[in-house]
């Protein structure tokens, strides 16, 4: 009852009645416990700002930019939790693990990026991480020219948003 997400809490208090129903006592003449309603898994992920790799601190706002606007492109996806913005940031410019970071932020999953720029050209690279197994479930590369700077920022937010639909 007492679980920090509510996906690992009982759905009613007819479902924690029926499970200590279930419960074996010594006395009991049935010794096979009930076992409770699975509780429905509901996907978690963090997005950690994205590092500015050009060495340019000028590039900030774009790297903290496709943060911001892919933690709000996903969490208007309906049934995936996504970790606060606060709570993200506060592992920026921090080398964490990657199963500190899970655990700490209660994900499974955790979306980290960069970005370069060199001239008038970007490239945003994006990976998608299992936090618990330290391993790479996706990533993907984008390579823009800086004409509209939020044209390009929709572009590649819309690009991983529409394959992490289909990863997640």
């Amino acid at each position: 009852c007492l679980g920090k997400d509510p996906a690992e809490r009982p759905d009613s208090a007819s479902a924690i009645v029926r499970a200590l129903e279930g419960v074996s006592t010594p006395n009991a003449a049935s010794t096979t416990p009930v076992t409770p309603p699975a509780a429905k898994t509901i996907p978690r992920i963090a997005v950690l700002p994205f590092t500015n790799m050009s060495g340019d601190p000028e590039n900030e706002y774009f790297s903290d930019g496709i943060t911001d606007d892919l933690i709000g492109a996903l969490t208007s996806l309906k049934g995936l939790r996504v970790a606060a913005r606060t709570s993200s940031f506060a592992f920026k410019g921090k080398h964490a693990e990657l199963a500190t970071v899970g655990s700490t932020l209660g994900v499974r999953t955790v979306v980290q990026g960069s970005v370069r720029r060199a001239g008038n050209r970007v490239r945003v690279t994006v990976q998608l991480m299992n936090a618990a197994e330290g391993t790479q479930l996706w990533s993907e590369r984008y390579d823009r020219d800086l004409d509209d700077i939020f044209a390009i920022q929709d572009e590649i937010v819309r690009g991983i948003v529409d394959q992490l639909k289909l990863t997640l």
